[in-house]
């Protein structure tokens, strides 16, 4: 198996709610998570939309294909899987992943 299936197959995994529409707040927020939970972000995984506004305003991101990653935000490798919807962004690491659930208002 690959990085992105086991991330996705991953039985340990918690549901936050994030509630704004800012992309650099929400991957701020993930990180954030992670870290209180004493885990370092490895991988982020989002579907195509998301990942677009990832790299296209997170100034840190940046485009790097490798093996099965897109490129890399900070100290994680972002991945896509269109398995994810819109409102949400996965944070993981080999143990422990967590989904933010965007909430945003959708006018």
């Amino acid at each position: 198996m690959n990085a992105l299936s086991d991330i996705l197959t991953f039985k340990a995994k918690e549901v936050i709610t994030f509630k704004n529409s800012n992309i650099n707040e929400a991957m701020k927020f993930g990180f954030s998570y992670m870290e209180s939970e004493d885990h370092i972000v490895h991988y982020i995984v989002a579907n195509s939309n998301n990942m677009k506004k990832i790299l296209g305003n997170v100034e840190d991101s940046k485009i790097k294909i490798e093996k099965d990653s897109i490129g890399e935000l900070w100290t994680a490798k972002l991945l896509i899987s269109d398995k994810l919807n819109d409102d949400h962004i996965l944070f993981s690491n080999n143990i422990f992943s967590a989904v933010v659930n965007l909430q945003t208002n959708k006018i």
